[in-house]
């Protein structure tokens, strides 16, 4: 969950881009899927568990536990943003599964989603409701699009 958060903060500030990592993809270049059956669970979760379990921590010196690293500077960015709200990591893991398209402004996303890029009207309910794009916009279904769905 850690590094989510701190891979979808570093392309925000980097990239310009809201993009994480997948808890699942495949690799065509090396032939692989790649899961991450962990990728919900925060890291102090993870020592607890291990450390409850007796499990060994191996230490590691690799990209993110570098000093002057953009990783390491951005784990204090949530650390700050922990220390305003306990539960800040939690907040920011679901809220990488609960995106609300009609929130954001990419129009072409909007209307990948069936709404309006404009406007946020709801123009296909079907994908509408399988993006949760029709939460503030409930009233601007028209009658024909209420009756369509409810077939």
């Amino acid at each position: 969950g850690d590094d989510a958060i701190q891979t979808l903060l570093l392309n925000f500030i980097h990239a310009g881009q809201m993009k994480g990592m997948p808890a699942r993809y495949y690799s065509n270049e090396r032939n692989i899927h790649v899961i991450r059956p962990l990728m919900s669970s925060l890291e102090d979760d993870i020592a607890s568990f291990a450390k409850a379990k007796d499990f060994p921590i191996l230490p590691c010196n690799l990209c993110g536990t570098q000093p002057d690293a953009q990783r390491a500077k951005v784990r204090m960015l949530v650390d700050t943003l922990t220390a305003l709200n306990p539960n800040a990591k939690r907040n920011m893991i679901n809220a990488m599964s609960d995106v609300r398209p009609s929130h954001l402004l990419d129009i072409n996303l909007r209307e990948a989603c069936g709404i309006d890029g404009s406007t946020g009207e709801v123009l296909d309910v079907d994908r509408a409701n399988l993006v949760k794009a029709r939460e503030q916009n409930n009233s601007k279904i028209s009658n024909k699009q209420k009756a369509e769905s409810s077939e």
